[in-house]
Parts: structure tokens; sequence; C-alpha cells
């Protein structure tokens, strides 16, 4: 069955064929309209009720106030009778648990609300609705048999009895000690980032000559998640189209994923490249974070977004064998990550992921982020990038939902807000600034 999964900021409309359209909801919003006596369908996946009124391109299909109406008269002009509509509305999970103080929180559930009141001026029945809550689904509309399911995101978990033994510090060190290494290109861009030298020199020439690295920024510079638009046929083509700073991004990139390859779906990713894809978009998302508040510096919240969970990767293979235990954990017993894994492992993936890091010889400045991204108050020195990260990794489990396992604390938003300049007012902005690009890449389920 052919699967088509719908990104946030955007809608699908189907007739009668076999397939299914689907769309993987945190906090955004998922609305099915169907049309049985026209055999006709479609999904519209929400990111916010309404725009902000910032600088960013208008894409009206982004929110419900616009985009709803928008779907709506698409089905129609397709055929469908709006008397005749059925909708199915789901998502709106909670950023954070919220208490009467903070209902600011509540962003799903504010969109679910104005699409709510969007269907009932309309006059369209709502057969189904699961929304709120603080887990991610999966909806899915049967274009054939015109049904809608939603489904909990659950993680795929091996088959045969699960590994109740703590793991010991040896296992993990040797796990550690095996983790393939940064590559050493990836390391010289590091040091041009850290020194601020933007000379490429010979770089590209080195870049050529790794048909590893070379491959996987080609693949990058032509993904949806970069959206040039425009074939990529070469490295040189590649510093034409793209510049010297993008560039630099596709090569830590590409290095990232090559970090990340080891990683099992089943253990913290759930979809296959989960934590790699989980890293990207976060790694983009701190990028347009530090330029848009003007905090910390955009190339290392770039490298930082990259390499925050690099710790992930040398645990992985333990999480793959006691998968079960971690999603009881987090999400029946409210469990954070981090206390999870120091139960399990007697260590969490920030202090793994800071060990590596300095045993690769990285950059304070991106030890910090490793080590301190779920906890950035704690950080030394520049606590704006590490805040930039943090704040980064939560969009993305919230509003790119389905890659891995993990649900960020929300408890100091307000106050890591403030770290960068920010109020509880912004939330929606920053929300509205995730680059769309990286709704349009899809994973690979």
């Amino acid at each position: 069955m052919i699967s088509h999964v719908v990104p946030s900021g955007s809608f699908a409309i189907s007739d009668k064929k076999k397939g299914v359209l689907q769309a993987y909801l945190g906090t955004c919003v998922g609305v099915t309209l169907k049309d049985t006596g026209a055999g006709l369908g479609g999904l519209l996946h929400i990111l916010l009720a309404q725009p902000t009124g910032t600088d960013i391109p208008f894409a009206p299909e982004k929110y419900a106030t616009t985009g709803l109406p928008l779907f709506i008269q698409s089905l129609c002009e397709a055929g469908a009778s709006k008397s005749n509509l059925v909708a199915v509305v789901a998502g709106g999970a909670l950023v954070g648990e919220v208490s009467e103080r903070d209902l600011w929180l509540d962003v799903g559930g504010n969109t679910a609300e104005c699409v709510n009141d969007i269907l009932r001026d309309e006059d369209i029945h709502v057969d189904q609705a699961e929304t709120g809550g603080m887990f991610s689904c999966k909806m899915t509309f049967d274009i054939q048999n015109m049904t809608t399911t939603i489904e909990p995101l659950a993680p795929v978990i091996a088959h045969g009895p699960e590994n109740t033994q703590k793991v010991s510090p040896d296992e993990i060190a040797t796990a550690t000690r095996t983790l393939k290494p940064v590559p050493q290109i990836a390391l010289k861009v590091i040091r041009m980032i850290r020194n601020e030298d933007y000379v490429l020199d010979d770089l590209a020439s080195e870049i050529r000559q790794d048909q590893v690295i070379s491959a996987k920024i080609l693949n990058l510079a032509n993904s949806p998640i970069v959206g040039i638009g425009t074939s990529i046929d070469s490295i040189d083509r590649a510093l034409i189209v793209l510049g010297e700073k993008k560039l630099l991004q596709l090569v830590l990139s590409a290095a990232a994923e090559m970090l990340f390859s080891c990683s099992e779906m089943g253990g913290y990713s759930l979809c296959k490249g989960g934590l790699f894809h989980h890293a990207l978009a976060t790694a983009m998302t701190a990028h347009e974070m530090s330029v848009f508040t003007g905090r910390g510096h955009p190339d290392i919240a770039y490298t930082g977004g990259l390499l925050h969970d690099i710790g992930k990767a040398a645990l992985d293979q333990f999480v793959v064998n006691a998968t079960s235990f971690f999603y009881r954990s987090i999400h029946r017993d409210g469990m954070e990550l981090c206390q999870v894994e120091k139960e399990k492992f007697g260590m969490n993936h920030t202090e793994v992921g800071a060990t590596l890091a300095r045993d690769w010889n990285l950059p304070e400045s991106l030890v910090h982020i490793i080590q301190y991204h779920h906890t950035p108050e704690l950080a030394p020195g520049d606590k704006d990038s590490v805040t930039i990260v943090n704040l980064a990794d939560l969009l993305m489990s919230r509003f790119k939902a389905g890659y891995q396992l993990d649900r960020p604390n929300a408890e100091q938003l307000e106050q890591r807000l403030g770290q960068l300049g920010l109020t509880k007012k912004d939330f929606p902005v920053i929300i509205d600034r995730i680059p769309r690009t990286i709704f349009e890449s899809i994973m690979a389920i």
C-alpha cells in the first residue's frame, strides 16, 4: 500500500485509490475531511492556530485560520459537497506540563480549539477528536476505505525476552571507544568555525578526495531538507550554488550522518535514521534561532545541534534490548529520558556524549552544548548557545514528531526563553520560524 506522509504546513487530497495519507503529530494538529458520497477526502497538517506576523514568507497551509478554509475550499473544488463533509481531529499535544500559571504552553490546544471553531462555523460534523495530552500520535487516512485511524507513536520493540540486567561501566566504555570518530575533515571545519576563519583554501579539494563524505554531501545538497531546487552534481557546483558557509554545514551534516549510522531502529530511533534526522532538524532550527535572537554564534549553534545527542550513538545498542522499559518509563511513568538512562546505565547520554567530545578534542563550547543541552542553566561560560540548542531540541520533539524516543522537559521553558531575551509571548514566533524545509523532508518508516 502506498503511504504518503503529509508534512506540517501542507495538505493532500485524494480520490478513491489504494493508499494512505499519514501525519506524525506532536503539538501540531491533523485534520481529515471526507465526503463519502463523492469519494473524496484528504488530510491537513497544521503547525499553529494563526500567523504570528513575523517577516517570514507567508504559507497559509501552516495555520488553522488560513489553512483549514483553504483545505475545505480545495475539497469542494475537487467535487466534494461541504454539507457532506465529516471531520476527524488529532494531535495538539502539550509542549510541557501545564498549570494555571503557564497555560501559554498549550499551543496545540489553542490550535485544536481554533480548528473546532472553524469546523463548527462551517457546520462540518466532527466524527472523532483525540487531542491534547502529552504524547505523539500517527494519524492515517485510508484513501480507499475513507477511514481515519489515530495511533500512539510507539517504538518498534524487539521480539524475545527483554534484557533486565544493568549495563556495566566497562560495557559503556567499550561502546564509547569503538564508536566511529568524527572524520578529520569535519574536525578541520569545526576549527575553522571556532577561529571564524572561513577561507576554504584547499578544503574543497580535500572533500573531493573523500568519496564517502562527497557522496553524503551531494545527497544532502539535493534533499528536500536543504531545499535548493536545483540539481547539484559536484562539490565545485555545491560551493558555487550554496556558498562557503552552507558547504561547511553540509560537511558537518555528512559527518554527523556517519556518526549516527550505527544507530538501530528500535533503540532511540522510532524510524530509520531517526537520530540523524532529529539532529539535522535541531541544527537547522538552532541556527535560525541564533540568527533571529542575535544570541550565541549561528555556526556554533548549528554544529552543537548536530552533535548534541552523540552520546545516544554509543548507548543505542543497549537501548535496543530495553526499548519497552524506556517506553514505559517515559510515556507511562512520566520519567525524563536522562533519569531513565541513569537508572539503566549509571550515566546518561549527555555525560557519555561529553566524554566522546573531549576524547575527540572538540572545542569546549561544543562539549558544553553536548553535556548541558538538557540543563542549560548549569552550563559554564556561554549559556546562550546551550539554551538555543535546548530550545531547538524541544521544538523538534514536539513539532517534528516521530523520530526518536524522547520527551524533553519544558518546566523551565519560560526562564530559558528569558535567557535569550524572549518572553512567553514570543514562543509562537520562534515556532513559526522553524525552517519550512525541515517539515518537507520525509522520514523513512
